[in-house]
């Protein structure tokens, strides 16, 4: 599988900046309702495809299609299901696929030999291109209104969901208690590891935020902090999209793809590609 994985990552190299159809798609390393745990792929949040255990997830505006990759040389179409209208971008995370929308979030279940891909839960936002990615039971949404939203409506912003409950997603609070909602300028692709988000936002440049985390014991409840990261941020980016994975950050927009080390801050640029 490590065959398939590298094909995705050569596809996002080959293929970003572009729009969204073809380029490849983020995936976290949650297992899947049916055990299986091949290797995942790792890509951006500009996303129609991603990798997920034995299977590859494709999108398009009319189905979501999973494919049987157990034997890479011979995959197999296993199912596959109607999507509204509005889809954009496509992401893995545990038992679930989450579908940014032009509406909100779509949240799939992971298809088993007993069931197919179906919504399970929805959450809403005014009309905005949007990107999802998600990790430690939270997702991450941009919403974008600009040229390259085909309804260039709604709104600029960053806001993160808290869906440690896939079944009833809800916009988090911080530890004060406000929506954790963000203003942006011209917000696209974004990508999380641990405690660094990192957000495309257009001339603004490449956003980099601190994720802190607590945990109130009287209300079980977790609020995330969002510390933006001035001396991080690179302002002379106009990026597209983003993968940070394993300390090694690429950038892609519709001239160029960029390579940082994250592993200390502010980040070493490693290379370019033309």
């Amino acid at each position: 599988m490590r065959y398939i994985t590298t094909i995705i990552l050569i596809t996002l190299l080959t293929g970003c900046g572009g729009g969204t159809s073809g380029t490849s798609s983020s995936s976290d390393g949650g297992g899947t309702t049916n055990n299986n745990t091949n290797s995942n792929g790792k890509g951006g949040s500009m996303a129609r495809f991603v990798v997920s255990g034995n299977y590859l997830y494709t999108l398009n505006k009319k189905e979501i299609t999973a494919f049987d990759i157990t034997d890479e040389n011979d995959p197999l179409p296993y199912t596959r299901d109607r999507v509204p209208w509005d889809v954009e971008t496509l992401f893995a995370y545990e038992d679930y696929l989450f579908i940014g929308a032009e509406g909100g979030v779509y949240i799939y279940n992971k298809p088993t030999p007993s069931q197919g891909m179906e919504i399970k839960a929805t959450y809403s936002h005014v009309k905005s291109c949007d990107p999802v990615v998600v990790e430690d039971g939270f997702a991450y949404v941009t919403l974008n209104k600009g040229n390259l939203c085909r309804l260039q409506t709604g709104e600029n912003s960053l806001q993160v969901l808290d869906v440690t409950n896939p079944l009833n997603p809800k916009l988090s609070k911080d530890s004060e208690g406000n929506d954790n909602l963000r203003q942006m300028i011209d917000p696209k692709g974004l990508g999380v590891d641990g405690n660094s988000l990192f957000v495309c936002d257009g001339i603004g440049g490449l956003k980099v935020y601190d994720i802190n985390k607590t945990e109130n014991n009287e209300t079980n409840q977790t609020y995330v902090n969002l510390t933006f990261d001035r001396a991080s941020t690179i302002s002379d980016i106009d990026c597209y999209d983003v993968i940070p994975y394993n300390n090694n950050l690429i950038i892609s927009n519709g001239e160029n793809v960029r390579q940082f080390d994250y592993s200390h801050f502010p980040m070493v640029e490693l290379g370019k590609i033309k």
